[in-house]
This record gives structure tokens, sequence and C-alpha cells, in this order.
């Protein structure tokens, strides 16, 4: 995401009424944003979250056969 310097400016403005531990804490979570995204950056099994169950893979391909409805009307859009 690319952020024009016009926003950024109108952040600033924004932060310059805190106060110094406001904003030192800011800096703290930007900065650790920043270390933490480049290394996110090069986790690509990051982009999915795992998935956890008791149920054996047969129990839940079954489930899912079972859920599933079939159609035979189309909807008009």
């Amino acid at each position: 995401m690319i952020i024009s310097n016009a926003l950024i400016d109108n952040y600033f403005r924004i932060i310059m009424n805190w106060d110094d531990d406001a904003k030192k804490d800011m800096i703290k979570r930007l900065s650790q944003s920043i270390k933490s995204e480049n290394q996110k950056k090069y986790d690509f099994s990051s982009c999915f979250g795992a998935w956890e169950d008791n149920r054996s893979g047969e129990e839940i391909v079954n489930l899912i056969y079972k859920d599933r409805i079939n159609k035979s009307d189309l909807e008009v859009f």
C-alpha cells in the first residue's frame, strides 16, 4: 500500500499534539511493525491459518459431501 506524503503530513499533524510518552509508544509500535513485516514477507505459510480439528480426514470429507446442496434451478441475476 502506497501512502502519499500529504496523508503522512496529516497523520503527523495529529501526532504532534500527543504527549512524549504516546509518541514514544507510537515509534516503538511502528518500529516493531517494520521488523515483523520483513519477517512475514519471506514466510509464505503466514498467509494461511492452521487447521485444527480432532476429526479424521475421512470424517471431514464425509461431512463436506453430506452438506453439499445440488440445485438444478439456476438463479437469474
